[in-house]
């Protein structure tokens, strides 16, 4: 039997594992609903990554998104543009592309794939405890 020590750890392997992930993926999601600086960012994914684990540290803070956000940048998905704010200061917008319109597209299609799969549709069953309903707005 694996004693708490190691299982706490295994846990918070597992979780940051899976938030470093998706986390990408959700930046680019929230980036082209609306041209939105870093730390608006920040206050979204908060809203994601709020459960509390007094184990593990879900928050996201700006030595993680801001090396995302220029990575993104340089593979061309966003375009970071300066302006000045209501608070007169300079403060760096962020919009989605083409390629990153193009990129999102086909992760719905992904996505829209698993959801159609019974395996799937089980596994997130079992795991939350809930019916996902995979039918199209």
């Amino acid at each position: 039997m694996t004693d708490e020590k190691d299982f706490e750890k295994t846990h918070e392997k597992f979780l940051k594992h899976f938030t470093n992930g998706i986390i990408h993926k959700l930046i680019l999601w929230i980036i082209s609903k609306e041209n939105i600086h870093g730390y608006g960012i920040m206050k979204k994914l908060d809203d994601f990554f709020s459960f509390e684990n007094s184990k593990c540290d879900m928050k996201i803070n700006s030595s993680k998104i801001y090396p995302i956000l220029s990575k993104m940048e340089d593979e061309g998905l966003i375009i970071g543009e300066w302006k000045v704010n209501e608070n007169n200061k300079r403060v760096k917008y962020y919009s989605i592309t083409e390629d990153g319109q193009q990129f999102l597209n086909e992760m719905q299609a992904h996505m829209n794939v698993i959801l159609g799969n019974p395996s799937w549709m089980n596994f997130f069953k079992d795991m939350t405890g809930m019916e996902i309903n995979n039918e199209r707005n």
